[in-house]
């Protein structure tokens, strides 16, 4: 999959009638892929070029911060989950008070028809964008008849019987049930964290972990106890994370820590990818270090037995990175601007 970050270098001569989709893509969910396959599916069957128009940062970040939801994938997350549903190119537009301004006229004719050459557009039903978000489904229509483009609108997928949406997601993960967030999302719950200084408390418990920071506006799950698969450099590892207080040691702030099995960690780690299949117990305060200890080996043992179940799931698109390891993915970044990973340079990447 072919990443373009700069939409103002974007030849149009490249173009020869795409079948393209559009939106924030947040979390990549059931939905959210359900539409992603259709533009695949399409471009396949018609031999053309799947392309996929996304922001960052997320719109509502710089249209009104204070209500703005904490994210569910940054880009280096949603941009592994892109790839591995097969289109051939995603375009990340810089979403900034500039482009706030931008009619949702002005993006059809501008992007839609003068830059990608559009010959066929798949949304959601809900699909909204433009200024003020006047771009819905009755424009469309208008617009794919003007400049005579095919328009497929995709209906919702349902979980007890509402539309999935990222923003019911958003609830289950931080404060409901996150096994239905994860059911909704239709793949781990993912977090790709930089390695940071830890106090060095799970390795004098015989549980040493990596202490992982993330960007501020990712969204963390609740408190407590997780299973999960853990990419370090390629590999793959099954591990248990843990997000808290650390109550027992009365810490005032929270940490994100990662304890591998089967693993000394490494001085050189310097990312780590986990993918939260289980969430395994809330956090809580022992009376000693005893039995925090003993605690935690229930956990591994039953973490072990999670992921046994959990890493057998063909449908978790998640899992497909572990089957896809051993080829590479052609991945070419242009115009790569610097964020939480600034190495970005254009290169042949692993598929996840």
């Amino acid at each position: 999959m072919e990443v373009i970050f700069d939409i103002t270098k974007i030849d149009s001569s490249f173009f020869k009638r795409p079948v393209v989709t559009l939106g924030t893509f947040d979390g990549v969910h059931l939905g959210h892929q359900l539409i992603i396959r259709k533009v695949v599916e399409k471009a396949k069957k018609k031999k053309k070029k799947s392309v996929l128009v996304t922001y960052e940062p997320h719109p509502q970040w710089i249209i009104d911060p204070e209500t703005a939801p904490f994210i569910l994938t940054t880009l280096d997350e949603k941009l592994l989950f892109l790839e591995k549903l097969g289109l051939d190119l995603t375009i990340v537009v810089n979403f900034d008070k500039n482009f706030s301004k931008t009619s949702a006229e002005e993006f059809i004719k501008k992007i839609l028809v003068e830059k990608l050459n559009i010959g066929e557009l798949v949304v959601g039903y809900d699909h909204a964008f433009g200024k003020n978000r006047k771009g819905r489904l009755p424009l469309l229509k208008k617009k794919a008849k003007e400049y005579r483009f095919g328009l497929e609108v995709i209906s919702p997928i349902k979980n007890d019987d509402l539309p999935i949406k990222s923003t019911k997601i958003r609830f289950e993960l931080k404060s409901g049930d996150f096994q239905k967030a994860v059911k909704m999302l239709g793949h781990a719950y993912p977090i790709l964290g930089k390695k940071v200084e830890g106090k060095g408390r799970g390795y004098k418990l015989g549980f040493p972990t990596i202490n992982l920071k993330v960007p501020e506006r990712k969204l963390l799950p609740q408190d407590g106890v997780f299973s999960a698969e853990v990419k370090i450099k390629e590999e793959f590892y099954r591990g248990m994370v843990y997000y808290g207080k650390s109550p027992t040691f009365e810490y005032k702030s929270k940490s994100l820590e990662v304890n591998i099995f089967d693993f000394e960690p490494e001085e050189d780690v310097e990312k780590v990818f986990l993918s939260l299949f289980d969430w395994i117990r809330p956090d809580i305060k022992f009376d000693n270090l005893d039995a925090l200890k003993r605690k935690l080996k229930e956990d591994e043992k039953k973490v072990k037995r999670l992921l046994m179940r959990s890493l057998r799931s063909p449908s978790d698109i998640s899992s497909r990175c572990r089957q896809d390891s051993s080829s590479f993915a052609h991945t070419k970044r242009k115009n790569l601007k610097g964020g939480f990973f600034a190495n970005r340079e254009t290169k042949k990447t692993k598929a996840c």
